[in-house]
């Protein structure tokens, strides 16, 4: 129930990032809500990535500014609830985006 909820919650947080943004901007919710939901899962991807390459890059720097050298360590492959409701959100605004602008998509009243 716990996990249901960080997912939820964090596709609830875009989801106000994304209002915010077309607030600002001036422009329509769902114009704006695959840019904001793809920033937001490119960011909470590099965040919760664990072991990856910006890791072991920033490894690498401070070898070669310290002289001593890093432990490197497996890969870890552990779940990310807030990675998973990120992709959730986009998923849901591209499937909600195609469903009201299908008409441009399949050139149907043209």
């Amino acid at each position: 129930m716990k996990n249901i909820s960080i997912i939820l919650l964090t596709a609830v947080i875009i989801g106000a990032l994304n209002w915010v943004a077309s607030l600002l901007l001036d422009m329509s919710f769902l114009d704006i809500s695959i840019p904001v939901g793809g920033i937001a899962l490119i960011l909470i991807y590099f965040v919760t990535n664990k072991g990856g390459m910006a890791s072991r890059q920033m490894d690498m720097s401070i070898q070669g500014q310290t002289g001593i050298r890093m432990e490197h360590k497996a890969p870890v492959s552990e779940r990310s609830y807030v990675l998973i409701g990120s992709i959730m959100y986009v998923a849901v605004m591209l499937v909600v985006s195609f469903i009201a602008y299908r008409e441009y998509f399949l050139g149907i009243g043209i």
